[in-house]
């Protein structure tokens, strides 16, 4: 019987485990900008349908690109607000998904995203279907005018049938108390209303501020209601606490702010001995941030790895030029032109440079794609020409301190001003191509949509179609990059320990300056083709190795180290197997006295008598020899 028991317990057991592995393998801890301490649920290809369809609270789903620029920079104002809507999380959740992942590229495809962030309203009990791709949240400056618009969007929801289960967001005109609070369950002891403007979000987001306080109510009131004269209510937002009795108390205080509208109720209640519910506050306000250690293998702005190149195409090709849920027109002539420029002038390895073309006859071979299809396409000219990648498709030298920092952005630019400077010393005047080619991918393929716009403003101000030469294609392109990192130097997307210079610097290049600081831009030209030439692209395992030169340690004064130690430790042996040897002579003669000397005189008298004299006798002699002198010796001993 107990034997039973305990199999039917390990069976349990077991299967508990394994529910456990699974919820763990479909949800992530953290991924690309955020992680689950920033108070968001992180979305996946796996776990998305779970996560947002059918939930019995509403989602709002951020899609972004993790090496977008305006993404990074919009984190910190979303973080922001989901520490906000911890506490509504019955109600509405926070949710990211990056779309820089290739496993995402199929749901935002589906979700029709082509500007990074974009936000989608999904209301509870959300089916899945072809048209339901959410409804669209335009973006705002901060993270409080954001939060206006989702409550905005939450109180229009409920006036169409949705959020049944949230705090009543209706705003309406009361004459007396007793009418105000005729609808209110005979459980509540004190109701707030909040007199305010109907346009107003600051009452609904105070009643999801208390949506789990116990015996709680907020109402909103017109602020040129009846009610408010009664209360006397003459600054707005206006608060008064009110009693199941019909006892009121005005609160308002002097600054009615939100903030100290929930100050001023929370203050009130605490007067009143209320029990607060149990909410993890020291939690709510922790956010965890992991620094990354791992440095480049070689920190140097004037060196181009093709780790870098790879990794940007590989993202490029799976993850920017598939994102369309359709292909045709002016979209698609730009990515055939992109194709074309890199097949005529990246400096492919291995079979990369087969796969490209096959990629551009491919996908030129058709008016129309969908997104699908190019992503197919992609995946299967990979298994064709395997391997087609001849890196370890990490960043080397576009590696950013932490993960939200430069990334493909950096390989982006490294890739064109690379397709430049090769271009430029090809035959004809092919630069200006490049440029054209450029100018297509970021309009329509490029994942930061606002880095997009200003990248086209920009091409249009400098006059991008109006290049015909080969250097001035090059020079444009230095030009535009540092035009860039001049507008963002300082910024929030700007990694601390690689700050946006105008490069190249005077000590990378003395002679690209004059003596006043002016450019020298013949000079800058000649830089820039011997920095991005085919020639001078390293390799990882050139990188490793001139890590290892210029570490602390060269090749030689390892092995030699290593000599040393050898050595070290067989002198270590000899000391230690000298002083055991020592030691036990010593123990021998404090033993045995004068029976050691006894000893040492009864085996030079058998010297004497020759019983030693042959040592290259019969093993056998030999034995029986020693085997005399041993038995004479323990005789002279006993003696």
């Amino acid at each position: 019987m107990y034997n039973w028991y305990f199999v039917v317990t390990i069976i349990i057991s077991l299967s508990l485990v394994d529910c456990a592995v699974i919820a763990k393998e479909d949800d992530v801890e953290e991924q690309g900008l955020y992680s689950k301490s920033d108070k968001v649920v992180i979305l996946t290809q796996r776990n998305f349908e779970r996560k947002v369809y059918n939930q019995r609270h509403a989602v709002v789903v951020q899609f972004y690109n993790s090496y977008c620029g305006h993404c990074r920079a919009f984190s910190p104002k979303f973080k922001a607000m989901a520490k906000d809507f911890a506490a509504w999380k019955p109600i509405i959740q926070l949710a990211v998904m990056d779309c820089a992942n290739e496993e995402n590229n199929e749901i935002c495809r589906q979700f029709e995203v082509m500007a990074y962030p974009s936000l989608r309203y999904i209301h509870e009990q959300y089916i899945k279907g072809n048209g339901n791709v959410g409804d669209r949240i335009q973006m705002a400056e901060t993270a409080e005018k954001l939060k206006a618009q989702v409550i905005t969007k939450m109180q229009n929801e409920q006036s169409k049938g949705h959020l049944a289960f949230a705090p009543n967001f209706s705003i309406a005109s009361y004459a007396s108390y007793a009418s105000a609070l005729n609808d209110i369950p005979n459980d509540v002891t004190y109701t707030f209303l909040v007199f305010e403007n109907e346009n107003s979000t600051v009452g609904s987001e105070i009643a999801l501020d208390l949506n789990d306080y116990q015996h709680i109510k907020v109402k909103r009131i017109r602020e040129n209601s009846e009610l408010g004269y009664i209360a006397g209510v003459y600054h707005f937002p206006g608060l008064v606490a009110v009693r199941s009795t019909l006892e009121p108390t005005n609160i308002t205080p002097k600054n009615p702010s939100q903030q100290n509208l929930l100050k001023a109720i929370n203050m009130f209640l605490k007067s009143k001995n209320y029990v607060f519910p149990s909410r993890d506050i020291n939690h709510k306000d922790t956010i965890f941030i992991e620094h990354s250690d791992e440095k480049s293998l070689v920190s140097s702005s004037d060196i181009v790895y093709y780790a870098d190149l790879e990794k940007t195409l590989k993202t490029s090709f799976t993850t920017e030029i598939t994102r369309h849920k359709s292909l045709t027109g002016e979209a698609l002539r730009s990515l055939l032109d992109y194709l074309e420029v890199l097949r005529s002038f990246f400096p492919a390895r291995g079979n990369l440079r087969d796969y490209i073309i096959d990629l551009h006859t491919t996908l030129g071979s058709k008016q129309e794609w969908s997104g699908s299809e190019i992503y197919e396409t992609v995946k299967r000219l990979e298994i064709t020409h395997a391997p087609v990648y001849t890196s370890e498709l990490e960043y080397i030298g576009c590696k950013g301190s932490q993960p939200q920092y430069r990334g493909y952005t950096c390989g982006l630019w490294t890739l064109f001003h690379t397709l430049t400077a090769n271009a430029a010393q090809s035959p004809g005047t092919e630069g200006p191509k490049v440029l054209k080619a450029m100018h297509g991918y970021v309009k329509h393929f490029f994942g930061c949509t606002t880095c997009s716009e200003h990248f086209q403003a920009m091409a249009t101000r400098n006059r991008i179609f109006d290049i015909k030469e080969n250097d001035k294609a090059v020079l444009w392109l230095w030009i535009a990059h540092n035009e860039v990192n001049l507008r963002l130097a300082g910024d929030v997307t700007e990694d601390p320990e690689h700050p946006k210079i105008q490069f190249p610097s005077v000590s990378k290049c003395p002679e690209c300056r004059s003596a006043r600081g002016a450019w020298n831009l013949p000079s800058v030209y000649q830089y820039l083709l011997n920095m991005y030439k085919k020639e001078n692209i390293w390799d990882l395992r050139r990188a490793r190795s001139i890590a290892a030169r210029s570490s602390p340690f060269s090749n030689l004064d390892i092995g030699m180290l290593s000599l040393l130690y050898i050595f070290c430790l067989f002198i270590l042996i000899l000391v230690i197997k000298f002083f055991l040897t020592k030691r036990f002579y010593r123990k021998r003669h404090y033993k045995h006295g004068r029976g050691t000397c006894r000893l040492r005189f009864a085996i030079k008298r058998l010297q004497n008598k020759n019983i030693f004299h042959n040592l290259i006798s019969p093993w056998d002699e030999i034995v029986k020899r020693l085997r005399i002198v041993h038995l004479y010796s323990w005789h002279v001993y006993l003696s």
